[in-house]
């Protein structure tokens, strides 16, 4: 059955190729386990040359077999430098109350992204939470371009942690910003990340992007501001449309330095043809941009 929340005891999928920003997402994903009672899943892919560099005179049998055999050697190398990897983490107070029985791994030989979305099909887990590389470096990182690959094609939330970001504990976990298009889907995304907001007392900030001086799009903010009243009694949410001039990332960025904001959220939506080739994707944009952790939901 697929997790339906973030806050119940699922399990927390998290990929890591060993990298000071892979850790760092361990130890995000450790704050969220500790707090939820979840459990955690370190997935680690590697590419096998054995299909590629191996060749032989003998027949097709003896070759499958000779390429299993380096395959399956690879595997306990890799098993042995994840298991070095997970005593690592415990070396980090975030993982203080988490037993060993709540953590597992798995290890495939294949493309990082194909095995990671088969494997988030597998395990269905209530969240994936991924390190990736700083706003400079993520278009030559793999693990930047797997993240990407994860929030497009995933329908589970997706946190993603940026190497830049500043781990002092749960300090920096006071402060979400929501991004609302004013779409259905985003009230199933506001009741998970109310969820999420709850683990850690975290107050939200639902923004819109939009001229103030619209009407409609002011009576639909106050529609929002009603719906976190009276369905959720909710008051430690703000609900405010954001200019989007004279840039629409700088604006966001004004309001998140202003604000003390710890973590942007917004949900993913699949679009045309046409609409990616006239509007790149916001989701795209704050990913490779932001310097704090983002938190996408899916349509």
């Amino acid at each position: 059955m697929e997790s339906t929340g973030i806050n119940e005891k699922g399990t927390i999928l998290v990929p890591v190729d060993y990298s000071d920003y892979s850790t760092l997402a361990c130890r995000y994903a450790a704050k969220i386990a500790t707090k939820s009672g979840s459990s955690l899943c370190f997935f680690h892919a590697f590419y096998s040359p054995a299909f590629d560099l191996i060749e032989l005179t003998g027949g097709l049998q003896s070759q499958q077999q000779l390429r299993a055999d380096v395959t399956e050697k690879l595997i306990e190398s890799e098993t042995s430098d994840m298991q070095e990897y997970i005593k690592k983490l415990y070396t980090f107070s975030e993982y203080n109350d988490i037993d060993k029985s709540r953590v597992s791994f798995e290890i495939k030989a294949g493309l990082a992204k194909d095995e990671l979305i088969n494997l988030a099909g597998e395990l269905k887990p209530s969240m994936v939470v991924m390190g990736t590389r700083g706003a400079d470096k993520k278009t030559s990182s793999i693990m930047g371009s797997i993240t990407e690959v994860a929030i497009k094609r995933l329908s589970v939330p997706v946190l993603a942690i940026p190497e830049d970001y500043k781990f002092i504990g749960g300090q920096n976990m006071r402060r979400i910003l929501y991004l609302t298009d004013f779409d259905e889907s985003d009230f199933m995304s506001i009741k998970k990340l109310l969820q999420f907001s709850k683990l850690f007392k975290m107050s939200i900030h639902c923004i819109h992007i939009g001229p103030r001086t619209d009407k409609w799009e002011m009576l639909k903010m106050d529609g929002l501001k009603d719906y976190f009243q009276k369905i959720y009694q909710e008051n430690s949410v703000e609900c405010h449309i954001l200019e989007s001039k004279p840039d629409l990332l700088q604006s966001i960025d004004k309001y998140v330095a202003e604000n003390d904001i710890n973590l942007i959220s917004l949900t993913h939506r699949k679009r045309s043809l046409l609409e990616k080739v006239l509007k790149p994707s916001l989701t795209k944009k704050i990913f490779y941009h932001t310097e704090i952790p983002l938190l996408v939901f899916h349509s």
